[in-house]
């Protein structure tokens, strides 16, 4: 596209934002607030599970995790989880990095779970998302290649070697991971508690992308919202900015072609992207401000069993 397209494009997008209404953003944006109370509440059911004899409180996981939210909507690297989990290691007596850090992945896991589910569905409707296609077979060819055989062969037994050697320690930190993965042992807790709270947020996300497609006067009809929603997730896939900025828009608008013109569904992009955002970074600078010290990121890096040096 030559520069005048592309300016043109920002044009057409920047108008779409400037004729959004404000009643279903209004709605879009509690509805986004609405999924990350009903997320924090299913991480809260977790770390309740692994640490039934001191669960923390839910305002507690729920600062951790809207800080978290608002760290990754605006730094890069996921640094957002190193937030997380120093402010509830701090709050939980007796707690452990690994036993949370496994508490944060089982979520993260559940969440991958069902993000990967809307893109199997969307595929499974036939239709794709997009023209763009996976090079799989050049991904096969290449791992069959002997040389990668090889170096695949080595790093497995030097993997092997290590893991031997480190078997003592690493059972102790097999034995912290497992507890926070306790709650799987539990299926009633685990429906109630976990999942059920999970769909909970997801139905809220989709209430959520609805809205925003109203406010953006795109068609908000169930196969637009599915397409949306999976756009967001391979976009998610790929964290090669903060928040997924630029990717998200980009797979939108291959997501949506045909359905919307590029520079409407664009505008609808960077909008939604904007406002929630803006609502990420209000709920986490509360959240840190109201749970978090300074030392909570120091106290997730330094090992909690060290002893302190005698006075005097």
């Amino acid at each position: 596209m030559s520069v005048h397209g592309l300016l043109a494009l920002g044009a057409a997008a920047l108008a779409g934002l400037a004729g959004v209404s404000p009643v279903p953003l209004a709605l879009a944006l509690l509805l986004h607030l609405a999924k990350i109370l009903a997320e924090a509440r299913s991480w809260h059911a977790i770390v309740g599970s692994a640490y039934p004899r001191t669960p923390p409180r839910f305002r507690t996981s729920l600062g951790a995790f809207a800080g978290m939210i608002g760290a990754n909507a605006i730094l890069p690297g996921r640094f957002g989880e190193a937030l997380r989990l120093g402010i509830l290691r701090r709050r939980i007596p007796g707690s452990s990095v690994p036993t949370i850090a496994s508490t944060i992945m089982l979520e993260t896991a559940f969440e991958l779970v069902l993000g990967v589910g809307v893109i199997v569905a969307v595929l499974l409707a036939g239709r794709s998302i997009g023209s763009v296609g996976v090079p799989g077979a050049y991904v096969v060819g290449l791992a069959s290649h002997p040389v990668v055989l090889v170096l695949i062969g080595l790093a497995a037994a030097a993997l092997a070697v290590l893991v031997y050697r480190r078997r003592a320690r690493l059972g102790r930190l097999r034995s912290a991971m497992a507890q926070g993965l306790a709650v799987l042992s539990a299926p009633v807790d685990l429906l109630r508690g976990v999942l059920s709270w999970k769909v909970a947020a997801w139905a809220m996300r989709f209430a959520a992308v609805y809205c925003f497609l109203l406010a953006f006067h795109l068609d908000a009809g169930l196969w637009t919202v599915l397409l949306v929603v999976a756009a967001q997730n391979l976009a998610a896939l790929l964290p090669l900015a903060p928040g997924s900025a630029g990717t998200q828009q980009a797979a939108l608008v291959v997501a949506l072609a045909g359905l919307a013109a590029p520079a409407a569904v664009l505008g609808f992009g960077i909008g939604m992207q904007l406002a929630t955002t803006a609502v990420d970074l209000a709920a986490g600078a509360v959240a840190v401000a109201l749970l978090a010290a300074g030392a909570d990121l120091r106290a997730a890096l330094r090992p909690r069993d060290a002893a302190p040096a005698p006075a005097g």
